[in-house]
This record gives C-alpha cells, structure tokens and sequence, in this order.
C-alpha cells in the first residue's frame, strides 16, 4: 500500500501479518539484531535487498527506502545510534535514532519466521534536539502568511495557556467549525432535547469532503451518526443536516456559551454549502453583504439567498486551485477561542461526545499512545489548515492544543503544518509511565 511520502512523519507502514501482542516484552534476539542493522540501512552502507522482506520491497524498492534515509540525513544529519529499543511486541519495537539534530522515533517489526527480515517500518516522529517554545515560536513565525498556536492546561479554573504565538489572532479555521455543533449536539443530548439514536433524515448534498453526498437525500440518518461522520471524516453533507436539525441559532449561541472572543468574525454559521456558493464570482454582491454587514444583516441575507446560495450555484472550478475568500468568507476563530471550546467539551460534554472525538486522533499511533484520551478535529482548505486536540494525560491531567496557518496567496505546506504540530503536541510532559 504505497503512499505519497512525507518525511516528517510519514507512514511507511508495510504490515503484511498481524501479530499477537506477547505477555512479556522482552527483547527477542533477532529483533535487536535488525534493529542494530537498521542504522547501516538509514546511513546507505548497505543495501536492502536481505534486510526486508520481498513483499515489503515489492511495494517500497530498495531505491525508494534509499531515498527515504537521504532525505531524513539531509534534514537531520548523520545518524549516530540508536538511543533506546523498547519493544512493544515480541516482533516489534520502538526505536529511538538519534542523529545529529534531531531524535527519530521508528517502529519496526520482523517476520516471526527466520530469517526474521523487516515486514513493516514506521516513521513514528521527529522531535528536533534542544525543541523550545522559543524555536516552535519561530518556526510557526517562518510560515507564509500567518500561522498561531496555544498549548493549555485545562483544570478546573479553565485553560492556563503554557506555550503560544499569536494565540489570540483569528485565523480561518475551515472544518474545525464543526466542534461548535458538536458541542451543541452535547448539550441538547445532555438537556434531554434529544437523543443520541434519534432519527434525523439526511438533508441536501453539500460538496465533499464525507461521503453521505452521494446518499439519497432523505436517507434516515441517527444524531449519532450525523455526528460521527462530521467530526471523523469531516463530512460535509452531514453537517449542513445536523446544523439545520439542531438550529442554527443554537449553535450561534454555542459559539458565545465556548468563550469566541470575537464572536461576530463568524456568525451566523454558514453551512458548507452557503459558505462555497458566497465564494462564487457570480455572488460577489451577497458577499458584499456578508463581509461588510453585521450578524443579523448577515443572517437576513442568507434567508432571503434562495437558490442563490445552493449546490446549483457552486463552480467547483473555482475552489481548485488557488484560496478562495480565506480572510472573510470563512469560520473564524483563534486558537484560544478552540481551546476554550475544546475545554467546554471536556467539561460539559458526556461520554459519546467523547467517543465522537477520539475517533480520529490524527497523530501518529504512537505518539497517541503516549496518552490516555486523544480528541481531534482539524479543518482544510486550500490556503487554509487548522489543528485542535484535546488530550488527557497518563496522570488524568488535560491539555489543550490549537493550532491555524493561513496563506492567502498560496496553498499551504501540510506537511510542514503537520511536522509542528508533532512538536507541539511533543511539548506535554509525560507524566505517568505509559
């Protein structure tokens, strides 16, 4: 299963057997020997053709996993050990590689059969030597455009940011819109106003991302799974039924309930599909409207639109290529604006929120492994990338992470994005063994 490859921390997973955890995880010989050859293979002093097993090589050839090791030198200079095994499996361990400005973190995993050769590497992570809010600071600094982030600690007197930069700057935050409605859905679950299996019937197609745009409209559908499928995969089709069943009024108020600074940057809550059909040339006079006006003119604009604001209106052509309207027709919020909502939903949120949030996790097993909750909703587009978690620590403490880069002028670098925010999330402690 051959992906694009991203060197930050791109998944080079080739499993080709599932293996059973063992009780005790102990060392196997074997697998310390082929973690100890690993280092020969990251510094090209020998070739791969005995290392890894045949089907590994027929998805990733020898000249590709070549490749991958150059560039992590190229970034990270010479390789010089490796620093701890630690196995997880009695096939499988985490290794940690050092080189010269950064630390790798490497799952590797053998055939069980001799001669145990390599079925499955994972670039796990890339924590820089030396990391410091002050070098993250610059680096998110460094971006195109604009860029800001906050890591908190939530307790029980609510976010202690620990780490910023340019935290309370608004930036469009795309999808991550939709942790407002699922804050909303919570609260009428939790008021009693609704039920987690109520049957809602699915509403018009909106554009993808999701998959429901191509259901038929009117397909029963529960709030859970409206839910589930907006904030997992971030469908989009979904969300508009679930904004209009739980009311867009209530989930402007949800947007006042979770602290925004700036509340009237975003409201009324567009609907994905509104919010493609206002970037259209041929609506430039109804986004006049939207950017100039207040709330209310806003809201009355998008109840007087018709057709003019439907699927029928949208180009898709138009949104392909190049950012779109990213600084007025959007969602906008700071990163402490999401680590105010994020805290909200640790607090008032119940147990199937929760689930709904830990779905996708969106950082790499191991690294979500550290913890003991990892919740997650991020947001795209182009010129646009937002990233929001929320964490609880080994020791049953909570943090908060929110992250947004917006380049108006071009796409942006998502694997650069993704590579900070590793090491973001880097920067809370472990504070219990895992």
């Amino acid at each position: 299963m051959a992906r694009r490859l991203r060197m930050w921390f791109a998944l080079l997973m080739f499993g080709l057997a599932a293996i059973a955890p063992a009780r005790a995880q102990s060392l196997d010989p074997a697998l310390h020997q082929r973690a100890i050859e690993l280092l020969s293979i990251l510094r090209s002093e020998r070739t791969s053709d005995t290392y890894f097993a045949p089907a590994f090589l027929a998805q990733i050839p020898a000249a590709q996993v070549n490749a991958i090791a150059a560039n992590l030198r190229a970034q990270q200079g010479d390789v010089l050990n490796i620093e701890a095994i630690t196995p997880t499996h009695r096939w499988e361990a985490m290794l940690l590689v050092g080189y010269q400005r950064a630390q790798v973190r490497i799952r590797l995993t053998i055939d069980r059969d001799a001669p145990h050769q390599v079925i499955g590497l994972l670039i796990a992570g890339v924590v820089p030597r030396g990391d410091s809010a002050a070098k993250l600071a610059d680096d998110f600094a460094a971006l195109p455009g604009h860029a800001g982030f906050m890591l908190a600690r939530l307790d029980r007197g609510g976010a202690l940011p620990l780490l910023a930069y340019d935290g309370n700057r608004a930036f469009a935050i795309g999808s991550g819109f939709k942790l407002w409605l699922l804050a909303e859905a919570s609260r009428q679950v939790v008021n009693r106003e609704r039920r987690w299996n109520e049957v809602i019937a699915l509403g018009p197609p909106s554009l993808p991302s999701g998959i429901t745009q191509d259901w038929p409209t009117g397909s029963p559908m529960t709030l859970h799974s409206l839910a589930t499928l907006m904030i997992s995969i971030s469908d989009n089709s979904a969300t508009d039924t679930l904004l209009y069943a739980l009311g867009r009024d209530r989930v402007n108020a949800m947007v006042y309930r979770t602290g925004h600074s700036q509340p009237a940057l975003t409201l009324p809550i567009l609907s994905t599909v509104e919010a493609f059909a206002l970037k259209m040339q041929g609506n430039r006079d109804l986004r006049d409207i939207w950017t100039r006006g207040t709330p209310d003119i806003r809201k009355r604009m998008l109840d007087s639109a018709g057709a003019r604001l439907s699927i029928a209106a949208i180009d898709r052509g138009q949104l392909a290529s190049v950012p779109r309207m990213i600084d007025s027709v959007e969602w906008f919020a700071s990163p402490r604006d999401m680590v105010n909502l994020l805290d909200w939903l640790r607090v008032n949120g119940d147990p199937t929120t929760r689930a709904i949030l830990a779905i996708n996790s969106a950082l790499p097993i191991d690294d979500a492994r550290r913890f003991r909750f990892v919740g997650y909703k991020g947001g795209s587009e182009i010129g646009v990338i937002a990233m929001n978690f929320l964490i609880e620590a080994r020791d049953g403490s909570w943090y908060a992470v929110s992250a947004g880069w917006n380049n108006a002028a071009a796409a942006v670098d998502e694997a650069r994005f993704n590579a900070l925010i590793q090491r973001l999330v880097a920067q809370i402690p472990d504070n219990a063994p895992q």
